[in-house]
């Protein structure tokens, strides 16, 4: 493990492909996020909000090197507020349907 985050140029490729994927699979107005860790790991994903409930997106899911779109509704966030003060909040989902468009070469 190192103490740096990884660099971004090695998932280009994998973003441009799922944002052409995206043009052709989700209404506009699209949203694209990447998360990056300093263990080498990832999240990265192309997002179209419906509604507050309701989001369709084409993610890359790094234990499989797959990419995949996702249809969520019915979400909301389930709190809880242990002893210590500390407060969780986690994410429901009513409703999800997923399907797999393509498997990619991992980038790291």
């Amino acid at each position: 493990m190192t103490r740096e985050i990884p660099p971004l140029q090695p998932l280009a490729p994998i973003v441009d492909e799922m944002r052409e994927i995206a043009r052709d699979e989700l209404p506009a107005p699209r949203t694209c996020r990447i998360k990056l860790w300093d263990d080498g790991t990832f999240d990265a994903g192309v997002y179209h909000s419906i509604s507050d409930d309701e989001l369709e997106s084409i993610r890359y899911e790094r234990t499989t090197s797959e990419i995949v779109w996702e249809h969520l509704s019915g979400g909301g966030y389930v709190t809880t507020t242990f002893p210590n003060g500390e407060t969780l909040h986690e994410p429901t989902i009513d409703d999800a349907e997923v399907r797999v468009i393509t498997t990619v070469e991992p980038p790291y």
